[in-house]
C-alpha cells in the first residue's frame, strides 16, 4: 500500500515538473486598483481573476481595493460581482487599473479562501464551503462573531452556553462527531496559524475558554468554512474534522494616502426568565408535616431548601432572616434574579491604514471591557494587530503580521457540577425554597460589624457562593501572539514562489486569594493565596511554488493547467507549568503573601515535553477547459513524529507516514449547454478524499504521555528536580494513524437571474483507525493499552435555499433556509471491544455510548447499577391488548415522614428484579437543524433576522432531577391539591386534604401495600392492580411532596430526566443604516453605518420540560450533553457603529 502511494505521489510530482518548464520565460507584474459601483462607492468582496485562469484570483477588501502579483503584462483580468456585469479589461502593461461596475442581474461566485490560503475563484471548488464577508461581520458586529456564524451555514452545529460566563466557550461541530476519543472541533486558520479549540468547562471546572477570544474581530475580513475532507485534506492530520479559516484586513495596496477606521460595540445582557419554570405556591418544608402542607407543630415554618410546605399566603411567620422576627410568608417569584446583573460588553476599535504604489500597511487597536451577568466575572483585553505587506523589488515582496493580546479574566463561571458555593443554577433551583428572600439574605449574610458568615441558617451553599462571589478573587491573565512572515516571489510571470513563517505564543498566569469566613476574614489558618502559570508554544513553515496559467493543447481544445508544490513543517513547543500556593491557610487573615502561610510551601514545577512535529509535502494540479469544467488533484503525505518509536524500542513499527490523496471537481453546466433563460446558472461538483491523524505526543513509548518533573525546595532554597515517568500504559509496537475516507457531491443552482439559489449537498465520510485507550490484560503490568480500532461513518445532506422575492434600484428583500442532517453510525470498533463508553454515570444519571453497529451517541441506563436504572414495565404476555401493557411497575417501599406514618410508593427497576441489562433512552444526534433567515434593504436602511432551530435528539437534565424532587418546578404542583390534580387523603390531624398524588403505574408481582385505615398493620396484596385500583381497595395513599422527593433527584430512573432537545429560537435581529455620500462629502468621511443588533430574542418552540433553558448544557463537548444548574434565559441588546475616513 505505501508504495502504491510512492508511485503516485511521485505520478504528481513529475507531471507538475512538467507544468513548471513552461513556466520560466516570460515577464510578469503586480496589478492593483479600486474597484467602485457607479454610485462610486466600493464594491466589496468582488472578484478578480486573470482571464483563462479560474486558480489566480483575488478579492476586493472593504475600500473595494484589490492586488495581484504575477500577472502576465499582456494578459487581462475579468471583474465579477453578484448583480453587475461582468468587465473583461486588458492590462497592456499597466499596474494600476481602476474599474467601475455596472449593474446587472446576471449570476458569479465569489472568490473563496480555500486551505493553505489558496484562494480559488467559487466556480472551480468542487466541494461545498460557506463564508462570512466583511458586510456581514460589520453587520452583526458581536464580540464573539463565531458565534454570529450559528444558524447561517448548514451542517456546522454551534450550542452556546446561554447565561454563562464572558468567557464560556462553545460546542462546534462540523458535519457530525468523527471521533470516538478525541476532539471533535474544527481546528481554526488564521492568517494561516493552526489554532485547535480544545474541550473545556468539563463539569465541577470553569472555562477560561480558548485562545481565540483573544482575537480582535474588527480585524476579521471574512470567515470561510471548510466542511468536508476534500477541502481540507491539505490541512494534513490537522483537517479531519473541517475548519474555520480567518483571513485578517489588509492595508490599501496601490492607494496614496492613509485611511482611518473607527468602530464601537456597546452591548448589554438582559437575564429575563428563571432557567426553568419555578412555581410560586408553596413555601419551605418537607418531612416534618411538609408532605401535608403544613406548619410545625409550635407553629413556625421549618427551616428547609424543601418546598413541600404550606401555602404562601402572606401571613407573619417566624421564617430564617432576620432572626427572631415574622415576616410575611409570601412567594418571590424573581428571587433568583438578585443573584445576578445586567451584562456590560464594549469593545472599541481604532484602525490606521495606508498604501502606496508598491506597499500597504493597517495597525489596529482594540480595548474590550466585558463585564457578565455574574457579578464579579470580568475579562478585559487589548489587542493590538499590524499587517503590512511591501514589494522589495520587481521579483520580491514582504508580508508581515502579528497580532498580540494581552487579557484578563477573573471569577470565571462555574460549568455545574457540585463545586461548593459554585455552580449558581443549582442554588437557584435547588439549594432554596420559593419564599426564600435572596435580595433580604445578601444584605444579612455577612456580619457588618465582625465581617463573620452566619452559620446559623440551612442555606450553607448560598452563603458559600456569596462569600466566594463578594470577597474571592480567581484571575488568569494571557499573553497571546499570532505572528507571521511571508516571502513571496515572482519568478516569471507564469511561476511564483513563497515561503511563510507563523509562530503562536499562549502564556498563561493565575493568581487567587480566598478570604476566612471568620470574624475578621479569619481565623488563622483559613484563607489562602496562590499563583500559577503556563507557557506553550506552536510554529508553522509552509513554502509554496506555484505554476499558472499554463496551456495544455490537446486537439483543437485548450486546457488551463496551473500546479503548486508545498512543504509544510509545524509542531508544538514544550509546555512549561508552575504553581505555588500557601499551605495550611494564612497566620495573619486577609494578608496575601506566601511569608504569611501557616505551614511550609513546596512549590511545583512542572515540564511537558509535549515536543511534536510533522513534515508534509503537497502537489496539487487544477485542470480548467473554456472556464466550465474544473478538475483539481491533490496529494499530500506527513511525516508524523507522535507516531515514531525511539531507537531504543527496535521493534516498533514506526507507521508514521500517511497519505493524503483528494479529487474534486466542478462542472459549471450552465455554460456549456444553451440552457433555458430562467437557468441563471447551474454547477455540479464531486469529490473524493481522504484525510488522517495521528495521535499525542509519546504515545509510542511505554509510559507515554508526561514526564511530570516537579521541583521541590530545600532549606538551602536549592531546587531539586524528580521525575516522574507515567508507566500506566502498556506498549503498542504497530500504532498506526487514523484515516478519514470522504465522499461528497452537490449542485449550485440559480434561477430567475438570482432570484432563486439552491445549494445541495451528499456526503459519506468513513474514519478508520482511531486511536482509543483501552483497558490492559493484567499480565501487561499496565492499566491502559492504545490501540487502533474503529469505523465511524457519517452520512447526510445539507441544503441551502435563498430567493429574492422583490429586488429594485431602491429595494431588496431576500428570504432563505438552511436545513442539514447527519446520521452518525458505528461500523465497527474492534474484535475484542464491541462497546464504547463516551460518558460515565454522572451524579446517578445515564452514561452514553457508541455500539458496535448502532448510532454515535447512545443515551443508556447503567449496566447492572441500582440509580439511574431503567424503569421495568407490565407485560401480560397472555393479553397483548390489555391497556396496562407498557405501564410502570410500582412497589410499596415503607413509611417516612414525621409522624412516621407517610406512605412511599415508588418505581421498580430492572435492577429490582435482577435484569442488569443497559436500556437505550435516547441520542445525542438531532433528527436535524434548520433555519430561516429574512433580509430586506430599503436605500441606506437595512434590517435581518434569523430563526434557528434543532429537532430531535436528547440531553439529561440534572436542573431538572433535582429542582422537581424538592418541589421548586412548576410541574412539581401536579397532585399537591384539588387544582392540580391530587386526590383525597387523610393527613396527620385527621383531616380530608386533596395532595395525594395520582401515582400512574401498576404493582409488581408481589407487591403488598398499607390500609389507610390501619397504616401500620397488616398489608393487602396488591399485586397486578393499578395504583388508582389499589387506592379503591383502601391503600393508604402517598403525598405528592413525599413522591416527588423519594422518586425524583439522585438515582432517579434516567429517563425521568431525559429532554427532547427540541427547539426553535428567534436568534438573531439587526437594523442598520448608512449615511448617504452627501452628507460623507461634508463630514469628510467615505463610510458610517450605525446598527443595532439584538440575539436570543426567545424561544418559538421549546419542547423541554418545564421551559428548560436548551443553552444550558454544562461543557464544550457535543457527545456529552447534560446540564447540573441550569443557566437563566437572556438577551444581548448591542448598539454599534463603524466610520471611515
Amino acid at each position: 500500500m505505501k508504495r502504491k502511494n510512492v508511485f503516485y505521489f511521485k505520478g504528481i510530482f513529475t507531471l507538475l515538473l512538467s507544468v513548471l518548464s513552461f513556466s520560466l520565460s516570460a515577464q510578469n507584474i503586480t496589478v492593483s486598483g479600486t474597484v467602485t459601483d457607479n454610485s462610486n462607492e466600493p464594491v466589496i468582496g468582488a472578484t478578480i481573476i486573470v482571464a483563462g485562469n479560474a486558480a489566480q484570483g483575488t478579492v476586493t477588501d472593504i475600500d473595494g481595493n484589490y492586488r495581484l502579483t504575477g500577472i502576465p503584462s499582456d494578459g487581462a483580468l475579468e471583474f465579477r460581482y453578484v448583480g453587475f456585469m461582468t468587465q473583461t479589461v486588458q492590462i497592456n502593461g499597466r499596474t494600476t487599473i481602476n474599474v467601475v461596475m455596472s449593474e446587472d442581474s446576471e449570476m458569479l461566485q465569489e472568490v473563496v479562501v480555500t486551505a493553505l490560503g489558496i484562494t480559488k475563484q467559487g466556480r472551480a471548488v468542487g466541494y461545498a464551503t460557506a463564508s462570512v464577508s466583511t458586510t456581514e461581520i460589520e453587520r452583526v458586529n458581536t464580540i464573539n462573531p463565531i458565534n454570529a456564524l450559528q444558524g447561517k451555514v448548514a451542517g456546522l452545529d454551534i450550542n452556546t452556553t446561554g447565561a454563562s460566563g464572558v468567557t464560556s466557550s462553545s460546542s462546534i461541530t462540523i458535519r457530525g462527531a468523527k471521533s470516538i476519543d478525541k476532539n471533535n472541533s474544527p481546528i481554526f486558520v488564521v492568517d494561516g496559524m493552526v489554532i485547535q479549540e480544545p474541550l473545556r468547562g468539563a463539569l465541577d471546572g470553569t472555562d477560561w475558554g480558548s485562545q481565540l477570544k483573544n482575537l480582535n474581530p474588527s480585524d476579521y475580513e471574512s470567515i470561510t468554512v471548510l466542511k468536508g475532507a476534500a477541502a481540507t485534506a491539505l490541512y494534513g492530520s490537522r483537517g479531519a474534522n473541517g475548519a474555520i479559516v480567518i483571513k485578517s484586513k489588509g492595508g490599501r495596496y496601490g492607494k496614496e494616502g492613509l485611511g482611518i477606521e473607527i468602530s464601537q460595540i456597546l452591548e448589554t445582557t438582559d437575564i429575563y426568565k428563571s432557567p426553568i419554570e419555578l412555581q410560586n405556591i408553596y413555601g419551605a418544608g418537607s418531612s416534618q408535616n411538609g408532605y401535608d402542607g403544613g406548619f410545625l407543630a409550635d407553629g413556625s415554618l421549618q427551616r428547609s431548601q424543601y418546598s413541600f410546605g404550606p401555602r404562601m399566603d402572606g401571613s407573619m411567620v417566624n421564617q430564617y432572616l432576620p432572626h427572631g422576627q415574622a415576616t410575611p410568608f409570601v412567594p418571590h417569584p424573581d428571587n433568583w434574579k438578585s443573584l445576578y446583573q445586567a451584562g456590560l460588553n464594549s469593545n472599541t476599535n481604532f484602525a490606521i491604514s495606508g498604501g502606496k504604489d508598491n506597499s500597504s500597511f493597517r495597525i489596529s487597536y482594540s480595548y474590550t471591557d466585558n463585564n457578565g451577568v455574574f457579578k464579579r466575572n470580568k475579562f478585559t483585553r487589548h489587542a493590538i494587530s499590524f499587517r503590512g505587506i511591501t514589494d522589495l523589488n520587481d521579483v520580491f515582496s514582504l508580508e508581515t503580521g502579528i497580532n498580540y493580546a494581552f487579557s484578563r479574566a477573573q471569577n470565571g463561571a462555574n460549568q455545574g457540577g457540585w463545586n461548593w458555593g459554585g455552580n449558581l443554577g443549582m442554588i437557584t433551583t435547588y439549594y432554596t425554597p420559593r419564599n426564600m428572600d435572596m435580595a433580604a439574605y445578601e444584605s444579612l449574610y455577612r456580619d457588618p460589624v465582625t465581617k463573620a458568615v452566619e452559620t446559623d441558617s440551612p442555606w450553607g451553599t448560598l452563603r458559600g457562593y456569596l462569600h466566594n462571589r463578594d470577597m474571592n478573587l480567581d484571575q488568569r491573565s494571557e499573553n497571546s501572539m499570532l505572528s507571521n512572515v511571508t516571502l513571496r516571489a515572482k519568478i516569471t510571470p507564469k511561476l511564483n514562489a513563497s515561503i511563510q513563517g507563523n509562530y503562536n505564543y499562549y502564556g498563561i498566569s493565575t493568581m487567587w486569594q480566598n478570604y476566612g469566613q471568620g470574624a475578621n476574614y479569619g481565623p488563622t489558618g483559613s484563607g489562602g493565596y496562590g499563583r500559577g502559570g503556563n507557557n506553550s508554544g506552536s510554529y508553522n513553515f509552509l513554502g509554496m511554488l506555484q505554476a499558472m496559467n499554463n496551456e495544455l493543447n490537446i486537439g483543437s481544445e485548450t486546457i488551463v493547467v496551473d500546479g503548486i508544490l508545498a512543504a509544510e513543517l509545524y509542531g508544538n513547543t514544550e509546555s512549561h507549568s508552575w504553581n505555588k500556593s500557601t499551605n495550611g491557610g494564612l497566620v495573619s487573615p486577609a494578608v496575601f503573601a506566601f511569608a504569611n502561610s501557616v505551614n511550609r510551601i513546596t512549590p511545583n514545577f512542572d515540564y511537558t515535553p509535549r515536543n511534536n512535529q510533522a513534515f508534509g509535502l503537497s502537489a496539487i494540479l487544477n485542470f480548467a477547459w473554456k472556464d466550465q469544467l474544473f478538475v483539481e488533484i491533490t496529494g499530500r503525505n506527513d511525516w508524523l513524529s507522535t507516531l515514531t518509536y525511539p531507537s531504543y524500542m527496535n521493534t516498533g513499527m514506526n507507521n508514521y507516514t500517511v497519505f493524503y490523496p483528494s479529487i474534486n471537481t466542478s462542472w459549471v453546466f450552465s455554460d456549456t449547454f444553451d440552457t433555458p433563460d430562467w437557468l441563471s446558472f447551474g454547477k455540479l461538483r464531486a469529490s473524493l478524499s481522504r484525510v488522517g491523524m495521528g495521535t499525542s505526543a509519546y504515545s509510542t513509548t511505554r509510559g507515554f504521555g508526561v514526564f511530570s518533573q516537579s521541583s521541590q525546595y530545600d532549606p538551602n532554597r536549592e531546587s531539586v528536580l524528580i521525575a516522574n515517568p507515567n508507566l500506566g500504559t502498556a506498549w503498542n509496537n504497530d500504532l498506526k494513524p487514523e484515516v478519514q475516507q470522504s465522499v461528497e457531491i452537490g449542485t449550485d443552482l440559480r434561477f430567475f437571474n438570482d432570484g432563486l439559489n439552491i445549494d445541495f449537498a451528499y456526503y459519506k465520510t468513513n474514519t478508520k483507525n482511531q486511536i482509543l485507550t483501552v483497558a490492559a490484560v493484567t499480565e501487561t503490568g499496565a492499566s491502559n493499552q492504545l490501540i487502533n480500532a474503529g469505523n465511524i461513518q457519517n452520512q447526510g445532506v445539507e441544503l441551502m435555499i435563498e430567493g429574492t422575492p422583490l429586488r429594485t434600484a431602491d429595494m431588496r428583500w431576500t428570504i432563505g433556509t438552511n436545513f442539514s442532517l447527519n446520521r452518525g453510525k458505528i461500523i465497527e470498533l474492534h474484535e475484542n471491544v464491541k462497546e464504547w463508553q463516551l460518558m460515565g454515570q454522572y451524579d446517578g444519571g445515564p452514561e452514553i455510548w457508541a455500539f458496535e453497529g448502532g448510532k454515535f451517541g447512545v443515551i443508556t441506563t447503567p449496566y447492572n447499577n441500582g440509580s439511574g436504572a431503567a424503569i421495568a414495565r407490565y407485560n401480560n404476555e397472555s393479553n397483548p391488548s390489555d391497556p396496562k401493557n407498557g405501564k410502570p411497575l410500582i412497589t410499596y417501599w415503607g413509611r417516612a415522614g414525621s409522624p412516621n406514618s407517610i406512605p412511599i410508593y415508588g418505581y421498580t427497576t430492572n435492577y429490582d428484579l435482577g435484569i442488569p441489562e443497559r436500556v437505550e433512552i435516547g441520542k445525542v444526534e438531532p433528527d436535524f437543524l434548520l433555519s430561516f433567515n429574512t433580509s430586506f434593504s430599503y436605500k441606506n436602511f437595512d434590517f435581518y433576522a434569523l430563526v434557528d432551530g434543532r429537532v430531535g435528539g436528547n440531553f439529561f437534565s440534572n436542573t431538572y432531577k433535582y429542582a422537581s424532587s424538592i418541589g421548586s418546578l412548576k410541574s412539581s404542583l401536579y397532585g399537591r391539591d384539588q387544582e392540580h390534580g391530587g386526590l383525597a387523603r387523610t393527613n396527620y390531624l385527621g383531616e380530608t386534604v386533596y395532595n395525594a398524588y395520582p401515582l400512574d403505574g401498576v404493582f409488581e408481582e408481589g407487591a403488598t401495600a398499607p390500609l389507610a385505615s390501619d397504616p401500620t398493620g397488616e398489608q393487602i396484596d396488591v399485586s397486578g392492580l393499578t395504583y388508582l385500583e389499589a387506592l379503591e381497595r383502601g391503600i393508604n395513599p402517598m403525598p405528592a411532596g413525599a413522591f416527588y422527593a423519594y422518586n425524583l433527584g439522585w438515582g432517579m430512573p434516567s429517563e425521568l430526566g431525559l429532554q427532547d432537545n427540541t427547539w426553535f429560537a428567534l436568534r438573531e435581529v439587526t437594523i442598520g443604516y448608512r449615511l448617504p455620500d452627501n452628507i460623507l462629502n461634508k463630514l469628510g468621511a467615505n463610510y458610517f453605518r450605525i446598527g443595532l443588533t439584538a440575539r436570543n430574542l426567545g424561544y418559538l418552540v421549546n419542547k423541554l420540560t418545564d421551559g428548560l433553558n436548551p443553552a444550558s448544557i454544562s461543557n464544550n463537548n457535543p457527545l456529552t450533553p447534560m446540564d447540573i444548574g441550569a443557566v437563566p434565559f437572556s438577551r444581548t441588546y448591542s448598539l454599534n457603529f463603524t466610520l471611515r475616513f
